[in-house]
């Protein structure tokens, strides 16, 4: 078995609100809903630096990781301190991803038809 590693990263949650009245309304084409959702997320999230990491029915994990040279850590590997300009742009990356994101939703077309 291999040791584990620690990673700091920056993780984004995305749920589907009403998911399941609209998997009532929707029946078959639920997937077809979940995907054109997933389409715009997943560009978005990969444009701005993130990726994609799970999708577990109507909820989406996002995670913008960090580099190991941009963490300072103790002797015991205890996190200290994330503190540098290229920390600083992955974070506001994630954060615009996710504006745009809700932007996306609310003016797509293919998403617009579901209302």
């Amino acid at each position: 078995m291999l040791p584990g590693v620690k990673v700091i990263s920056i993780f984004g949650f995305c749920d589907i609100r009403n998911f399941t009245d609209a998997t009532e309304v929707l029946q078959g084409g639920v997937m077809m809903f979940v995907n054109e959702i997933a389409e715009i997320a997943h560009g978005l999230v990969d444009k701005y630096s993130g990726a994609p990491n799970k999708n577990i029915g109507d909820a989406f994990l996002f995670v913008w990781k960090l580099e190991k040279e941009d963490t300072f850590t103790d002797e015991s590997g205890e996190l200290l301190a994330i503190q540098n300009q290229r920390v600083n742009q992955r974070a506001d990356m994630s954060v615009i991803s996710f504006l745009l994101l809700i932007a996306g939703l609310k003016k797509s077309k293919k998403i617009l038809k579901y209302k």
